[in-house]
């Protein structure tokens, strides 16, 4: 009797186990295939899988048998619906017709030409008085550049992964990041009046380890609130008590006041960050949002047509790579281009608003060109209210993340610098990371102003390296070191890991990061390796290994050379861990059992070298 009924369950089993829903998307009568199109897929009335086709229109969805409905959407085509049920796997072709009477590309807009303009005689000569006071200097717009550098490059042709990119994740440098505000780049900080300061963060779980993401948290004095932000698909939120200099870091004890699902939660004696992580375990329901929202804010001055042409070209593959992260997230896009207020140009912002259709955000890139400018500073602060306070950013979501694209800062009167503040605060608040992408002609003072938006919300600083050998002269950041990537693979990089979470029932998929400075990527189901330097074979190679893997808590680490130090960071590069003193010692314990379910970064250096690996945390 036992043995039957093993033999009807493993039947069950095997007769409810996924099977597939594939098939085409192509433009019917011409049978040209439509690459990235939107393939959405409902059981009744809920969405389970939302998947976009390949560069040749081709799709694939696993799903449990059962009756599903497949909605395929394309910008300037008839969307097109057909009921499937699903007994194995499935083959869905979609020919779907243009649609009449609406111009290719179209999509809902809004244009602003701001009546409170800026003196252009004083704004400029302001920005670069400051400028020359900190030893940056600017060229006009039209300036004659080598010609090595030309802003349309004629033997470069805007295609996917021909930029080149660095990153500086001041989370993950964080004492780098205090010493170089404080010395190299003060006058940087004095001039914007912008420096976050009185860092705290919040880690934020289940019982079960899980992280709970997209909760509001408040860092309070007393009854006075501080600063907002909310909790990361790490399940953290990064606070500040200060963003601007002048203000003095309130005395005594903070508070955290924390809001999720309906219900409210303290943490009375919070702890600045160079003292711990405050970690708040709360028993609620898992259950993340799969919304993830995505906006470009994009320059679109002269000076930037590049980048608008590869932007063009590299917004599809970017995001098709992320969201293969997961069939069940929902992604939307939004687009804000901008150039200057009070100066000749034919807008001042023009918005698209949110779009979960990918080929409408990107037939709204591809109708925009480069124009106007004429000075240095643009509008940045009016295009970051259009996108923060403008834009329709979902109610409950994963991600927020906001991609400002640029090549020149804001007007630096005061007016400007303390909307700058208050953007900044009102995008943490609004759970909002952005993410700067500092184009050519980039000076220091821009750089400055966007690390400090980027750690104000959250988010990562990025910018083009000269290595692509397209556009103008790229100027370095200011830190120890970066890697070079392609723009394409960066991106990808960072919008899976701020989009990355662990199901409800802790199932962790092998997840490609493509970390640049980790040449030790350990598999998931794997607990050793041997490392090679950057510099390839004829350096000498580092043994190392670490174990269990997946862990529940604790990870043993050994090397065959000393470990002086030991970097824990989460996938947005924030350090959780840092264990020193370790010269003559070639086995480490850490423990991990306090942080969320999740994938972590053990981070080692070795000379100029850094190597790193993958492990998993998971509990039951």
């Amino acid at each position: 009797m036992r043995h039957a009924l093993l033999l009807f369950f493993t039947f069950i089993t095997s007769a409810l186990c996924a099977q597939s829903i594939s098939g085409n998307l192509n433009a019917g009568a011409s049978g040209a295939s439509l690459g990235y199109g939107n393939v959405d897929i409902y059981r009744g009335d809920k969405l389970v899988a939302s998947v976009l086709t390949d560069r040749e229109g081709n799709f694939n969805v696993r799903l449990d048998t059962g009756l599903y409905r497949c909605v395929v959407s394309y910008d300037g085509f008839v969307s097109s619906t057909k009921t499937v049920r699903v007994k194995a796997d499935e083959k869905v072709d979609f020919a779907v017709a243009k649609e009449t009477g609406t111009p290719k590309g179209a999509a809902p807009t809004s244009e602003s030409k701001v009546m409170t303009t800026y003196s252009m005689a004083d704004a400029a000569p302001e920005y670069g008085r400051h400028a020359r006071a900190i030893g940056v200097e600017f060229a006009p717009v039209n300036a004659s550049w080598p010609a090595t550098f030309n802003r349309h490059t004629a033997d470069v042709a805007a295609a996917e992964g021909v930029l080149t990119a660095g990153e500086v994740n001041d989370f993950a440098k964080w004492r780098q990041w205090t010493d170089l505000s404080a010395e190299a780049l003060s006058s940087l900080r004095k001039a914007w009046g912008m420096a976050p300061n009185g860092r705290y963060t919040l880690d934020l779980q289940t019982p079960q380890g899980l992280p709970l993401a997209d909760a509001l948290v408040r860092l309070m004095h007393g009854s006075r609130v501080l600063f907002q932000a909310r909790t990361d698909n790490t399940g953290k939120a990064e606070l500040w008590a200060a963003l601007d200099v002048a203000d003095t870091l309130e005395p005594g004890r903070l508070q955290l006041h924390v809001e999720y699902g309906g219900q409210s939660f303290h943490v009375e004696d919070a702890r600045p960050f160079t003292r711990k992580v405050n970690r708040l375990v709360v028993d609620v329901p898992c259950g993340p949002s799969n919304a993830v929202d995505i906006a470009f804010v994009v320059d679109a001055t002269g000076s930037m047509q590049d980048e608008i042409d590869f932007l063009k070209a590299e917004m599809n593959d970017i995001i098709y790579r992320s969201k293969r992260i997961g069939d069940q997230l929902s992604f939307r896009f939004a687009n804000v281009f901008y150039r200057d207020a009070g100066a000749n140009d034919e807008y001042t912002t023009r918005s698209m608003d949110f779009t979960p259709v990918l080929s409408t955000a990107v037939n709204f890139i591809s109708a925009q060109r480069a124009d106007g400018g004429g000075d240095t500073p643009e509008a940045v602060e009016i295009a970051l209210d259009s996108a923060i306070n403008g834009l329709s950013w979902s109610a409950s979501a994963r991600a927020r993340v906001l991609f400002l694209v640029l090549d020149a800062g804001p007007h630096l009167t005061e007016a400007v610098k303390q909307r700058m503040r208050e953007l900044a605060a009102q995008a943490a608040a609004k759970g909002i990371r952005v993410v700067p992408v500092a184009a050519s002609g980039t000076d220091k003072a821009t750089e400055y102003l966007m690390r400090t938006l980027a750690l104000a919300t959250n988010g990562t600083y990025t910018f083009l390296t000269d290595h692509s050998g397209v556009g103008r002269p790229h100027t370095a950041p200011s830190t120890d070191k970066f890697e070079v990537e392609s723009l394409n693979s960066l991106l990808v990089r960072i919008l899976k890991s701020f989009t990355y979470m662990p199901d409800c029932q802790q199932q962790l998929p092998e997840l490609a990061l493509e970390y640049p400075d980790s040449t030790v990527q350990a598999p998931l189901s794997s607990d050793s390796t041997t490392a090679i330097p950057e510099g390839g074979p004829g350096q000498a190679t580092l043994r190392w290994s670490y174990w269990p893997n997946p862990t529940s808590g604790l990870v043993y680490i050994t090397a065959d050379a000393g470990i002086p130090e030991l970097y824990i960071t989460d996938l947005s590069g924030k350090v959780l861990q840092v264990v020193k003193g370790l010269a003559d010692v070639r086995t480490v314990q850490v423990d991990l059992g306090a942080y969320a379910t999740g994938i972590y970064l053990i981070r080692y250096p070795y000379g100029s070298n850094w190597f790193s690996g993958r492990v998993v945390l998971q509990r039951g």
